[in-house]
C-alpha cells in the first residue's frame, strides 16, 4: 500500500467541529476534504455537500464542490491530507463500499462516527480489497497566552 505519511496529525478544534457537524447532519454521512501546507498535517476542513441518493449510509461528493476545492487547495499552495466522512450510526471502521470508492490511497480517509459508544474519529489507508488504520494523533487544543 502507498503511503505519503506514516500518520495524520490533527488539531483538537478542527477534530471537534468534524463531530459537530457529524452530529447535526440528521442522520446522513458528511463529507469533505483536510488541507494543510505540509502531507500529514491537517489544518483546514473544506466541506463537501454529499449528494448521495442514500445519504444516510452512503456519500457522493458534490463533484462541482469538489473540483473548486481541488482548484482552491492549490492555488493557496496547500495538500489534501485527508479526504473524510462519517458514519450517523455505527463504528467508524470503513465498509466495503468505502474501501472500493476511495480512489486516493496515498491520502488517509477520515470516519468520523458520533453514533458509535463514545464519539470516534479513526483515520485508514484504503484499498478495494483491504484497509489499515492510520495512526491519528489529535493534537491538544491550543491555549492563549495571557500577559
Amino acid at each position: 500500500m502507498s503511503r505519503a505519511v506514516p500518520g495524520l496529525h490533527l488539531p483538537h478544534e478542527l477534530a471537534a467541529g468534524l463531530l459537530t457537524r457529524a452530529r447535526g447532519a440528521a442522520g446522513h454521512e458528511i463529507c469533505g476534504l483536510l488541507t494543510g501546507a505540509e502531507a500529514g498535517r491537517a489544518r483546514h476542513d473544506m466541506t463537501i455537500a454529499n449528494r448521495a441518493t442514500r445519504a444516510a449510509d452512503r456519500f457522493q461528493m458534490d463533484i462541482g464542490q469538489q473540483i473548486d476545492a481541488f482548484r482552491t487547495t492549490r492555488c493557496a499552495g496547500r495538500l489534501i491530507v485527508a479526504i473524510y466522512h462519517s458514519h450517523p450510526v455505527g463504528e467508524a471502521v470503513p465498509s466495503a463500499h468505502d474501501r472500493r470508492g476511495h480512489g486516493y490511497p496515498a491520502i488517509p480517509a477520515i470516519i468520523v462516527a458520533p453514533g458509535a459508544d463514545a464519539d470516534v474519529i479513526r483515520a485508514w489507508w484504503l484499498q478495494p480489497s483491504s484497509a489499515a488504520e492510520c495512526p491519528l494523533i489529535i493534537e491538544p487544543a491550543e491555549r492563549t497566552a495571557f500577559l
